[in-house]
């Protein structure tokens, strides 16, 4: 009986074990974009850019909830923004929607794919 008690343990540690430890083998890794947004005639641009994108799963298995995200563009036009590379992902052909309001009255609607790797140039015209 002693036994089957310590085995019962081991099995209930074990499980526990996997448990707290799925999360971390598909921790979801994220793509920096950092640029600079740019209007038609070249000036940088201000303003704000909301991205939206569907639930998807990365290439690496992460699973990504769908969202929303409100971003400032800098001044300057400096945009910087932490996303999750759906490049490879499930379901394919998952995408990025950007809707740039600058602070000139011009909008903007934009889709992208981003993976790991990324160099972005937004001229928003």
């Amino acid at each position: 009986m002693r036994e089957m008690t310590k085995g019962l343990k081991l099995i209930g540690v074990l499980i526990a074990v996997l448990l707290l430890s799925t999360p971390l083998m598909a921790q979801l890794s994220t793509t920096t974009i950092d640029d600079t947004v740019y209007r038609a005639d070249g000036t940088p641009a201000g303003g704000s850019v909301v991205i939206s994108w569907g639930a998807f799963t990365t290439q690496a298995g992460a699973a990504v909830a769908a969202g929303t995200k409100t971003v400032t563009i800098g001044s300057d036009g400096t945009l910087e923004v932490a996303l999750a590379p759906n490049s490879g992902g499930v379901p394919m052909g998952t995408y990025y929607t950007a809707v740039f309001h600058l602070n000139d009255g011009t909008t903007k609607k934009e889709f992208s794919r981003w993976s790991s790797a990324v160099f972005v140039n937004w001229p928003v015209s």
